[in-house]
């Protein structure tokens, strides 16, 4: 059994090699006074793998790199490598040191407008076969408070599908959403949580690997309190 795990981060590799490339910019550099004017333009899924549509988008923070990481990590929620070759030599040292397999097996590539996700969160229920996770990334949008806009999108990881490595997703991806939502529940510096509703987000499909969605329409927006002096 753990020279199969051994195994996993290679096969993983083979099968991710077309999305190892460098990132493209952000999406943009604005300043915008108000976010509310630009989230009806955000982009509706993500790219998978060979540039297939992926997974709906529907998480958004509104916050600072280290508003975000502080809100989550109390809230329970791991950071994990966000490159392949990253969470394996990560995944590597928890099996060699015999610690619960958070980092493997990695969150495949998935990109917004060519660039790859900037954070990767995760809870494990059972390693390496079920966990929660999530996907965000920088717009490069920006508040008249400092405060970024990060656009996302999430799973429950039901069980893995062996012939490609991939995980079988819950279809109601409504479910990890407002899963993530009662996760930041009393924690501090979040100011506040609600669900927008955004027409572009697809009420069902099928991700890149085949996988059933269906989805509300609605994303989670998530408010973090303004940085200090703002």
């Amino acid at each position: 059994m753990r020279r199969a795990v051994l195994g996993l981060p290679l096969l993983a590799l083979l099968l991710n090699s077309d999305r190892l490339r460098p990132a493209r910019p952000r999406f943009s550099d604005a300043v915008s006074p108000n976010l509310s004017d630009v989230y009806a333009a955000l982009p509706a899924r993500n790219e998978g793998r060979l540039g297939r549509p992926g997974d709906p988008l529907g998480i958004l923070f509104v916050g600072t790199d280290e508003q975000v990481r502080s809100a989550l990590a109390a809230a329970g929620w791991t950071s994990i490598p966000l490159t392949i070759s990253g969470c394996v030599r990560a995944g590597l040292k928890e099996f060699f040191d015999f610690q619960t397999l958070t980092s493997f097996p990695p969150m495949n590539d998935y990109r917004i407008m060519g660039r790859d996700q900037d954070m990767n969160w995760v809870r494990v229920v059972r390693p390496v076969l079920e966990r929660h996770h999530f996907r965000l990334w920088r717009t490069g949008i920006v508040d008249a408070r400092g405060r970024e806009l990060w656009w996302g999108s999430g799973n429950y990881d039901k069980s893995v599908r062996w012939r490609d490595l991939s995980h079988i997703p819950d279809p109601d991806a409504d479910r990890e959403r407002d899963f993530l939502a009662e996760t930041l529940r009393d924690i501090p510096g979040v100011a506040s949580k609600s669900l927008l509703e955004l027409p572009q987000i697809p009420r069902r499909g099928a991700n890149d690997k085949g996988y059933p969605f269906t989805t509300d329409g609605r994303a989670l927006l998530v408010e973090l309190a303004s940085p200090p002096g703002r």
